[in-house]
C-alpha cells in the first residue's frame, strides 16, 4: 500500500519564469536577477525597448513627424518599465544589454528560484525610489527624447 501512496503522492510544483524582456521561458535556476533601477539604467535597452514593433510607430513619429503624442507616449512607456517593483528575470539573450555583474545577478536569480520567486535583489522596487534623482531623470530624458534614433 505504501508504493500506491507514493505513486499518488503530488509532485512539488517547481516555479515556473519567462524572460522579463523577451518572454521566453526560463528553465528552473537560469537567468539573471536584476532590479529596475539597473534595467531603466541602460541605454541599450531603451534603444531596444523603443524599436520593438509595440512602439516603432510612436518612435517613428517622434523622430520622423515631431508628433508630440508619440513623444508623449514614449514618456509614459518609460514611466510604465520604471515603476515595476518586481524583480526582471533577464535571459542569456539579452544581458548584454546591462553594465551589471552577471557573476551577481546569477546568484540572484538562483536564490529566486529557490525561494519560490519570493527573493528581491537589493535595491528593487520602482527606479524612482532607488535612483539619484539627476540619473533617473537623465535617462528618462535619454528614453523618451533619444532612444531608438540612430535606427530609424
Amino acid at each position: 500500500m505504501s508504493f500506491l501512496n507514493g505513486f499518488f503522492k503530488k509532485k512539488e510544483k517547481k516555479p515556473s519564469a519567462k524572460c522579463t524582456i523577451s518572454n521566453t521561458l526560463l528553465e528552473y535556476g537560469e537567468g539573471y536577477a536584476l532590479t529596475t533601477a539597473q534595467i531603466i539604467s541602460s541605454k541599450s535597452f531603451w534603444d531596444h525597448k523603443m524599436l520593438e514593433p509595440e512602439t516603432l510607430s510612436y518612435t517613428t513619429s517622434h523622430f520622423k513627424d515631431k508628433d508630440p503624442m508619440a513623444t508623449q507616449m514614449r514618456g509614459l512607456i518609460f514611466e510604465k518599465f520604471a515603476e515595476k517593483k518586481e524583480p526582471w528575470l533577464i535571459c542569456e539573450s539579452y544581458i548584454h544589454l546591462f553594465d551589471v555583474d552577471q557573476a551577481k545577478t546569477q546568484e540572484y536569480a538562483k536564490e529566486w528560484w529557490s525561494t519560490g520567486g519570493t527573493f528581491t535583489p537589493p535595491g528593487s522596487g520602482s527606479a524612482s525610489g532607488n535612483m539619484d534623482s539627476t540619473a533617473y531623470n537623465e535617462i528618462k530624458e535619454y528614453a523618451t527624447m533619444n532612444a531608438g534614433q540612430e535606427r530609424v
